[in-house]
Parts: structure tokens; sequence; C-alpha cells
């Protein structure tokens, strides 16, 4: 199980970061179908950090979801966005942006939808390394394709999670999962 793995001990040390930034919002992009294992492990992740950082209201949203998935996260309390909003939403409040395996435009457009001093203090984003974009792109590609994050780049604070593979997961078909959230027992 996640809670028992050495993924999430070793995330132990990140939890605080998102705690001390206190999201009333989570807003989830792209986890995908939760008929893939990854996807399954995705949702159990941000469902156990929530039990850590205590925010109220958890919104998702994925081009790919289906109606089995949608019942699964009603199930678990998460809210679905109705309509792909391309990660350009404005966080009104304190959000975290979680977005496992996102595209580099997502990102961007979360950046760029909330390019205000203001705004920008009320967002986090958990997601792929930014920096890891701009090291594999060099400057001129990444400030390109990315010109917001490749202004305030040099200003973010990275935490970095533990490494998937601590998971063990194995990619395939896949398998029940049984997930634990808010008291119930999801089966996956």
């Amino acid at each position: 199980m996640l809670i028992n793995s050495e993924f999430f001990s070793e995330l132990g040390k990140c939890i605080g970061v998102v705690q001390e930034f206190a999201p009333l919002e989570v807003v989830c992009y792209g986890i995908g179908s939760l008929a893939t294992q990854i996807s399954q492990w995705q949702l159990a992740l941000i469902l156990l950090l929530n039990e850590h950082i205590g925010a109220p209201k958890i919104l998702a949203f994925d081009p790919v979801t289906t109606e089995s998935d949608i019942l699964t996260y009603t199930q678990v309390g998460i809210s679905m966005i109705p309509v792909n909003e391309q990660a350009k939403r404005k966080a009104a409040i304190q959000t975290l942006f979680y977005m496992p395996h996102c595209g580099q435009v997502l990102y961007e457009n979360v950046v760029s939808a909330n390019w205000s001093l203001e705004q920008l203090s009320r967002i986090m984003l958990i997601g792929n390394s930014l920096q890891r974009y701009l090291d594999s792109q060099g400057e001129v590609e990444f400030a390109k394709r990315s010109p917001h994050i490749n202004c305030i780049l040099p200003l973010v604070l990275c935490t970095e999670f533990p490494n998937e593979k601590l998971l063990k997961l194995r990619y395939g078909p896949s398998r029940l999962v049984p997930l634990l959230a808010a008291g119930r027992e999801v089966l996956l």
C-alpha cells in the first residue's frame, strides 16, 4: 500500500512544504484514466497528501476520464471540472495544482493564467521538473515554449519528490487496488 511504501516515507520530507503553503483548493490535471495502475496511484497519492494538508476542496479534469472514473472521483469527494480549461484556471484562493506527468504547455498555461505577483503567490505546482524542461531544450527553445515559466524559474523554490520507482509499480494490465479515502474503501 502507498502509505507503507518507501516512496511515501521519503515524501514526508516534502509534505511540510505543502502544509506551510496551506492550500484551500487542489486542482488535479492529467491523472488519466483510472483503468491504469499509474493513474490509480496518482489519485491515491493526492488523497493521501490531502489527509495531511486538509484542503477542503479537490477538483479534477482529464480529457480521458470515463464515466466509471467520474463515479470513483465522486465517491472519494473529488468534484469534476466540467470543461477542459486547458490548465488556464485563475487561482482565487491558495491553490495546489497537482499535475503529475502533464505536458509543458499545461504548466505554462497555469503560470500565464496567474501572471501577477498576487496570483503567483496563490499557486503551488506538483508535477514534472520545470528545470528538466529547460535543461533538455536549451534556453532559447525553452523561452519560446514557456516564456512565463522562463521568467520565474530562477525565483522558484523546487522540492523534488521521491522517485516513482520506489513505488515498485508494475506497468501493464491494471489490477484492483484498494483505495482508502475519507474512511471509505473504493476498489479501482
